[in-house]
């Protein structure tokens, strides 16, 4: 095979195109004219600036279409050169394939600013991605065809897909690492299946889900692939790309009088250090695990762009998605893998056989617990509550708690262990989790069902349903199921301003309060919620 690494590559940068995500390919012109000159400076040869679409069912901004008028109102600096991608499946989508192509590209390439087109494509759709190809070389136009999803390949399929290029000889061909899942040993493999049947040049688009995307891009360079993709400061989908910046300063020469970093840094320094506060891209846990997994890196974005998805949640997700083919997104496969709770089952323990005409203290995990920690140890002595806590809480001593209640089932099937330590019944809606996994919980549990159903807080004798799985949710349900006489609230402090935890609460209380005949409820510590309060102090 012959090895390229000492031939000077051919970067790609495609930030607008792939940071698009993020803002519909809405960046402000003055933005995009600092990012060419940056980009240019420091040795880039081309950029993907962005899409060309037909899809006009919602807003997208100038660079979802990248029209030749639009593109005509920025001067490219020279030696830079254009490219936008197309995706395979729209002209799937589409039935008159000519008109299609000419509403995409209305002029040839000599008549365009655009050079490169690349083709985003999967197997499935690799006939059309050929088809549009081969129209688009007739057009004077650089192809590169762009395979999705190289991770979830094996080598038979990619030296079919070799094969079945080797005859259209498109400029060069492009491997994606769509979940970010490649490691440093499966490089050398998927460009010797490639080039099993085609010896024409090779590119990679590398994911950073598990923070391999620069080091795959340099081991792809060096077994001969020319092409490499890179995003500046990694802006892009997800986790984002192998950074701009990191890949030229590893190709670069700082000392090439061709070259010049500075106005790459300031760009990342400025412009983009406030585009990543807002959008938020890069590796997490989550993107970890969605690459470890296979898991689109799309299906961890809308959920953490979600307000009403936490942690546990998108765990949960994952978990479900990591059961199933989910290297494409699937919106309804996303909302499938959270409802654990979807189902109507009822449980077989009634809350009135304890809480009937019983005051209760309900303590949630606030700071104000640990600060008043004696003084709601005195009033439980003084007024003596039936006192419950919000899953594995340890604060108050644990002689003076009679229940501890969860529901969500990540929380609760981490947290056996803990449960296992403790002597109060856990009530928990034990039921739904067996439908939910099968490992067994082995504790005195007390199953009073829930399902989750959205805008809805209703009890019945031995059920629930509620709007989120939230045990705070769960455990006023059940109280009031049970018939309590009264509600003491006690660490429920409220999150800070902006926690997306804090819009699900407020929705929670808005409901509760909504129906006049739930228990009454006071808060004896501060808080931050639309519920009565009082102090702890006025009882002792």
């Amino acid at each position: 095979m012959k090895n390229n690494y000492k031939e000077g590559p051919m970067l790609i940068d495609c930030t607008l195109r792939d940071g698009g995500y993020y803002n519909k390919w809405d960046f402000e012109s003055s933005l995009i004219k600092k990012y060419l000159y940056a980009v240019a400076s420091a040795g880039i040869n081309f950029v993907e600036i962005g899409f060309r679409t037909l899809k006009n069912d919602n807003y997208l901004g100038p660079l979802a279409y990248c029209t030749e008028t639009f593109l005509s109102e920025f001067e490219f600096p020279n030696l830079l050169q254009l490219g936008v991608m197309i995706n395979a499946s729209e002209i799937r989508e589409n039935e008159d394939f000519l008109s299609t192509m000419k509403k995409l590209f209305p002029v040839s390439a000599s008549s365009s600013k655009i050079s490169l087109i690349r083709i985003a494509t999967t197997l499935k759709d690799l006939e059309y991605a050929i088809k549009a190809g081969k129209w688009l070389k007739n057009n004077q136009y650089k192809v590169g065809i762009n395979l999705m999803q190289i991770a979830t390949l094996d080598i038979k399929e990619i030296q079919d897909f070799s094969s079945q290029i080797k005859d259209f000889h498109p400029d060069v061909i492009f491997f994606a690492d769509s979940t970010g899942t490649l490691k440093i040993n499966n490089i050398s493999s998927i460009i010797k299946g490639l080039r099993s049947n085609w010896q024409g040049e090779i590119g990679i688009h590398a994911h950073d889900n598990m923070h391999r995307a620069l080091t795959n891009t340099l081991e792809a360079y060096k077994n001969g692939a020319k092409w490499l993709d890179s995003t500046v400061n990694g802006l892009g989908r997800g986790p984002g790309n192998t950074k701009t910046e990191e890949l030229v300063f590893e190709l670069k020469g700082v000392n090439d009088e061709n070259i010049d970093f500075l106005p790459l840094i300031d760009l990342i320094q400025n412009e983009f250090s406030v585009l990543k506060e807002k959008y938020k891209w890069g590796s997490s846990p989550f993107y970890y695990l969605s690459g470890k997994n296979k898991i689109h890196p799309t299906y961890i974005q809308n959920m953490l762009n979600d307000n009403s998805y936490r942690n546990e949640d998108i765990y949960a997700s994952i978990k479900e998605l990591s059961k199933q083919k989910s290297n494409l997104f699937s919106n309804n496969k996303l909302q499938k893998s959270r409802n654990y709770f979807s189902e109507s089952i009822c449980g077989d323990w009634a809350p009135k056989k304890v809480f009937s005409n019983k005051e209760v203290l309900l303590i949630a995990p606030g700071e104000s617990i640990r600060v008043h920690k004696k003084s709601i140890e005195k009033f439980i002595l003084k007024k003596t509550p039936l006192v419950v806590v919000l899953n594995n809480l340890k604060i108050i001593r644990e002689e003076l708690i009679n229940y501890r209640i969860a529901c969500h089932p990540i929380r609760i099937l981490s947290d056996l262990d803990k449960y296992k330590e403790f002597s109060q019944p856990l009530i928990v809606p034990t039921s739904s989790l067996k439908k939910w996994s099968e490992i067994k919980i082995e504790i005195d549990t007390l199953n009073f069902g829930l399902q989750v159903k959205e805008n809805i807080f209703e009890y019945s004798e031995k059920s629930c349903k509620i709007p989120y799985p939230l045990v705070m949710a769960y455990a006023l349900a059940m109280l009031n199921s049970g018939n309590s006489k009264f509600i003491y609230l006690a660490g429920f402090d409220g999150y800070q301003n902006g926690d997306k935890r804090s819009n699900q609460v407020e929705h929670i209380w808005d409901l509760y309060n909504k129906d006049k005949k739930n228990i009454k409820i006071i808060s004896l510590t501060d808080t931050t919620y639309n519920i009565n309060k009082g102090s702890l102090h006025s009882y002792l």
